[in-house]
């Protein structure tokens, strides 16, 4: 045999072991990370390059390793039947409230499914030899203050956003996301890349995150798949949770123009959605969880008390009698790209202040008090705190 017809043998023997390795091969792409947290459950999601029949690994945070003991495995099957995709969004439920977990995710890859069978690759999973595996702290509703920090408008600067990251404090409760994080969301891959990666990241070390969907985060192709990156409580873009003294509401502000607006191609019903929001805050506040709670603070990403969007107007129109009735103490929004305080007044009888889109707040709240400070990408602090009572 001549040596050039061994060595183009040789080339397609190697061209097709790779050609099998990567039929066969999966990664994990982007994440995990920690949605939907509550006392007793939380949601581990995360994307693989292929699809995949998935679970999670939960393991006590006492020095122990995942190899010690067969951990508790849970999976995606909601309808009894393990799901295969490339998103993964399984709940663990049954855990103890107040109480840090350690978590390994595992993607085995389907190669192809019959009427009777399945046929899989290989298996990617989070490493966790010789390093400290992602970990979470389900929440601690019996605390007697509560600390977090917020960012918003980010609009796609992750370089922004992970230098306000940096200079989280230690020991916070979580970190809110109020909306804007993107521009359009026209793909997935660009969804983690102009933010999500670095809060992935960011939440790895435990810190729990919650968002609230911005005006921008409503547009483009992708923007329907919303859910399926920050599932909630209440399987809805709005939802609420207790931490700590504070009883927070998450609102969806939806889009800021009328829904005949020509940038929304006939594709907006948000004044509907308002209302049927509207009757869902209703019976929120109604409820003896949220009136026992000491300090109670709504999350709007479009403020509701300004009155130069047709969404703003429409927010009073739908939700101004109920957030008057249930004694909120103040109003997070952001939206308006500058530091922004609108005092209550004979429409919205509660503060609202907006954040801009270059500083982070970091926020304190106790059962008399709470206590907003402002710092810019640096850490260094911008403006004097704001101090709300929560009594009055």
């Amino acid at each position: 045999m001549k040596l050039s017809a061994i060595f183009t043998f040789a080339f397609a023997l190697a061209a097709l072991a790779q050609a099998q390795t990567d039929f066969k091969s999966i990664k994990i792409d982007h994440g995990p990370y920690v949605q939907s947290l509550g006392p007793d459950s939380a949601t581990i999601v995360w994307t693989t390059d292929s699809p995949a029949v998935s679970w999670v690994e939960i393991a006590p945070d006492d020095g122990s390793s995942f190899e010690e003991v067969d951990r508790p495995k849970f999976y995606e099957a909601p309808t009894g039947k393990k799901n295969c995709g490339s998103i993964h969004r399984i709940k663990v439920c049954g855990l103890k409230p107040a109480t840090v977990y350690h978590y390994r995710v595992f993607s085995k890859k389907v190669l192809k499914e019959s009427a009777e069978e399945t046929y899989y690759g290989y298996t990617a999973a989070t490493r966790v030899f010789n390093c400290t595996p992602p970990k979470f702290k389900t929440l601690d509703c019996g605390k007697e203050s509560v600390t977090f920090s917020v960012v918003n408008d980010v609009h796609e600067k992750a370089d922004r956003l992970k230098s306000m990251l940096g200079h989280v404090p230690k020991n916070i409760d979580f970190l809110l996301l109020n909306g804007d994080m993107v521009n359009n969301m026209r793909s997935r891959a660009e969804f983690f890349r102009s933010f999500l990666d670095v809060v992935a990241d960011f939440s790895k070390g435990g810190t729990a995150v919650f968002s609230a969907r911005g005006n921008h985060e409503t547009r483009g192709v992708h923007s329907l798949a919303y859910l399926d990156y920050f599932p909630t409580s209440t399987g809805c873009t709005y939802y609420s949770f207790r931490m700590g003294p504070a009883y927070f509401v998450v609102m969806d502000s939806g889009e800021d123009k009328p829904d005949s607006d020509v940038e929304y191609y006939d594709r907006a019903d948000f004044d509907a959605f308002r209302a049927r929001q509207a009757a869902w805050l209703d019976g929120v506040v109604d409820s003896a969880e949220f009136k026992k709670a000491p300090v109670k603070i709504l999350i709007s990403h479009i403020p509701p008390s300004w009155e130069r969007s047709h969404a703003s107007k429409n927010l009073q129109k739908n939700f101004a009698p109920i957030i008057n009735k249930a004694g909120f103490s103040l109003i997070l929004s952001a939206h308006l790209h500058a530091h922004t305080y609108f005092p209550k007044n004979d429409v919205i009888e509660v503060p609202n202040l907006a954040n801009s889109n270059t500083e982070m707040m970091n926020i304190t709240a106790d059962k008399d008090k709470i206590v907003v400070s402002f710092v810019d990408m640096d850490g260094k602090k911008t403006r004097a705190d704001m101090v709300f009572d929560v009594k009055k």
